[in-house]
């Protein structure tokens, strides 16, 4: 009984102080994160209780990776995961182009186009890098990892009716570990991979670059007397869309001064004859099923037969098909979509 009495005592005391703080209601606000704490305990996926794969574990050049498989395995999951789902988004933004990004497996799995330093190669290091970030940073904000924190910092030019709050989605800690995880160990001063570090940075900056403030209002009826804001990753997606306009813009450099400004890509070579054999074995390697190089429907046409099919013609046949759309990545690992029906016309590249 006394212990009902002391709570409900400090109840009332704690109740008290909120509304005279609030200056009889007339600007009441509860930050969102008044001390550095982790946030709330979430029950993470299965798979990152499940740990790294064999593969990972046996990785012959991205040796830090293996390393925090063995020490900080949800962290390595999370990040495998980002570049995973980075990958799916450079195939979408990739689909009509010369090289559409079908090489097998991740930058982890050292594709052959890492060998040469194109605009192709500076992309693919950015778009996983900026994906290893997002991931790690998407994880820290659903709370699955121990080593995140919750960060208050707050804009000194901000009005006094506004203030910063909730976490900081981990951002910069993604960063961090994009760059220890991907940076090769013994990397040479060679210009190959100096050119391959300054794009791997470009796609941890990209993460940066795009975040996006939320703001919640407190007031009376909805009104905005006071904001309580902060910061956030953007999508997958609008990453990928940023890199592939810094990838339209990429910069060639000089082998023996390979700078540039952080942000952009950089390459050191022209991409070879598109239609050349040598370049696809270099790009994706042989292809299992052949290239769609156009689809249009009523209302929309995308693609170059002429471009892609190198002169071995193409066949159009019309379909009525079942595709997934409106499609939602719910973090961690698992892709939602609805089910809908289209006409199209697809062509196809001879083999």
């Amino acid at each position: 009984m006394i212990l009902r009495l002391l709570a409900y005592f400090l109840f009332i005391t704690v109740f008290a102080t909120v509304f005279v703080e609030g200056g009889g209601g007339a600007q009441i606000s509860f930050p969102m994160a008044i001390t550095a704490s982790p946030l709330p305990s979430i029950k993470p996926p299965t798979k990152l209780l499940q740990g790294c794969s064999q593969e990972l574990l046996h990785l012959h050049t991205f040796r830090q990776f293996t390393l925090m498989c063995r020490l900080q395995p949800p962290l390595a999951v999370v990040a495998y995961e980002g570049i995973l789902d980075s990958m799916q988004h450079c195939k979408e933004q990739m689909r009509f182009q010369t090289w559409d990004c079908s090489q097998p497996g991740t930058i982890l799995h050292e594709p052959t186009i890492l060998r040469y330093g194109y605009r192709e190669s500076a992309y693919l290091l950015a778009m996983s890098s900026a994906g290893a970030a997002w991931g790690v940073a998407t994880a820290c904000a659903q709370g699955w990892l121990e080593e995140c924190r919750c960060v208050q910092t707050k804009d000194p030019k901000a009005p006094d009716n506004w203030e910063w709050g909730g976490c900081s989605y981990g951002v910069q800690f993604g960063i961090a570990a994009s760059r220890k995880l991907l940076t090769r160990t013994g990397s040479s001063r060679s210009p190959l991979r100096r050119v391959e570090k300054h794009n791997l940075k470009a796609g941890r900056l990209a993460v940066k670059k795009t975040l996006i403030s939320s703001c919640k209002c407190h007031g009376v009826s909805g009104s905005c007397q006071q904001k309580t804001c902060w910061k956030k990753t953007s999508d997958m997606k609008a990453i990928s869309e940023y890199l592939t306009e810094k990838y339209k813009r990429a910069k060639r450099v000089l082998i023996e001064n390979p700078k540039m400004k952080n942000a952009e890509l950089i390459y050191l070579e022209p991409t070879p004859d598109s239609c050349a054999p040598q370049l696809e074995y270099q790009m994706q390697q042989r292809r299992s099923l052949p290239r769609i190089c156009n689809w249009r429907n009523e209302t929309h046409s995308e693609g170059d037969c002429s471009k892609l099919c190198c002169g071995k013609g193409y066949k159009v046949s019309h379909e009525v098909i079942s595709y997934k759309c409106d499609c939602k990545f719910v973090w961690c690992c698992k892709l939602e979509c609805s089910d809908c029906l289209q006409h199209r016309w697809v062509s196809t590249c001879n083999t």
